[in-house]
């Protein structure tokens, strides 16, 4: 359910090489930034709710990201609203393919011994775990909602908990989108560097994480 090592990784070279840009070359930065802005105007609304929906199902864009570029390009409530109506549309298309097609699909993306520890999981906690995993920044939430379907969580359940869990999501990003574009049109990045250094600490969070949880699950003769 979380991202592989690798990308991991790669993510966080790209948010320090983000850093150094925005403090070495911020106007760089900016004309990239703005050239992203001007591309997601000119998108609109249909074309960002399109966006959402395509990185709920396969994921290869962090939704943080375009979250953050449509609140500065569109502004808080309208980002708020269409990014949850997007990630909803997203996360019930994952659930209807898990629901119908999904294992086989899910135990390539987690694996068959962990398909079976998630399954126990989810029959005990689904609800809780959909909600939080919505607050895992940087994290894909495409298996969760693959999962929710192969374990056979009602679509209310799924429904409600997932929702719960995306509207704070999308108001948080999209109202620090719209602050950090404030503050680039005004030449200020100090907001950016702030979410920036909070991204590269929650990546190499993620990074520990994972180590200690492949040490812990590691046979005692390979310890």
């Amino acid at each position: 359910m979380a991202l592989k090592m690798d990308a991991k990784l790669l993510l966080s070279i790209i948010v320090v090489a983000a850093i150094i840009i925005v403090n070495i070359f911020p106007s760089v930065f900016t004309q990239y930034f703005n050239q992203l802005e001007k591309a997601m105007l000119e998108g609109g609304l249909p074309g960002f709710y399109l966006l959402m929906v395509i990185q709920s199902i396969i994921a290869f864009i962090p939704a943080e990201a375009v979250l953050i570029m449509s609140g500065s390009a569109f502004g808080f409530e309208a980002s708020s609203t269409v990014g949850t109506l997007g990630l909803m549309s997203g996360a019930l298309i994952n659930y209807a393919i898990g629901l119908k097609f999904g294992r086989p699909l899910v135990e390539r993306l987690i694996g068959g011994d962990e398909l079976e520890k998630a399954e126990k999981l989810f029959v005990k906690h689904g609800s809780k775990i959909i909600f939080a995993a919505r607050f895992i920044p940087w994290v894909s939430f495409d298996a969760v909602s693959y999962l929710a379907g192969v374990t056979g969580i009602t679509l209310a359940s799924f429904a409600l908990a997932t929702l719960l869990g995306t509207v704070p999501r999308a108001v948080f990003y999209s109202y620090i989108g719209e602050k950090v574009g404030a503050g680039i049109s005004e030449g200020d990045v100090t907001l950016l560097n702030y979410m920036l250094l909070a991204t590269v600490l929650v990546i190499v969070f993620l990074i520990l994480v994972s180590r200690r949880g492949k040490t812990s699950r590691k046979p005692l003769g390979e310890a």
